[in-house]
């Protein structure tokens, strides 16, 4: 089954899309951009009900706020007009304080505050903690939700999320979309 249905027909589309679009990008006026871009369709995303209780789940997150572990991780380029579509990996027991946000197509203002509003690995821990979830995974999931390149978040991204949650044996991911 294909990420994107006829992958062949975005790759067709998004160079015209994006010479077209390029200054609108540069002037940062996405709601104009995205007017007009090749969106994908995915119709068959599988659902893949929970084959045991939550409390019995080992459970991973995956962001689309555009963390990274600073000092130790390169940020997001943040500036490319295509975005970025690499992965950060996060250590379930990173420290808060080291954590930055490279994202720059959302007001940071209230993640800024409370990082657990985009990256809500300290929830995670308390429902842990609390029995609601059985155990979490060792890492966690970072992307860029500014990313025009859909063909390579298929090709690339997910699968390398979704083969890191299955080395790491995860039950369940929560998606946060920022």
């Amino acid at each position: 089954m294909e990420a994107i249905m006829n992958v062949a027909a975005f790759r067709a589309r998004y160079p015209d899309w994006l010479e077209a679009t390029r200054p609108v990008l540069e002037a940062k006026n996405w709601k104009e951009a995205f007017k007009t871009y090749p969106f994908v369709v995915n119709a068959h995303a599988p659902w893949t009900p929970l084959t045991k209780p939550l409390a019995e789940c080992r459970v991973a997150l995956l962001s689309t706020a555009g963390a990274y572990v600073k000092d130790e991780q390169p940020p997001f380029d943040a500036e490319n007009i295509e975005g970025d579509w690499t992965v950060r990996e996060i250590p379930t027991d990173v420290d808060y304080a080291q954590l930055e946000l490279a994202h720059t197509h959302y007001d940071h203002a209230r993640a800024d505050q409370d990082l657990n509003c985009v990256f809500p690995l300290q929830r995670l821990r308390e429902l842990v903690a609390e029995g609601v979830i059985g155990s979490l995974a060792a890492r966690h999931y970072s992307i860029s939700g500014y990313c025009t390149t859909a063909d390579k978040v298929a090709e690339h991204t997910a699968p390398q999320v979704a083969m890191r949650a299955k080395q790491d044996a995860v039950d369940a991911v929560l998606h946060v979309p920022v």
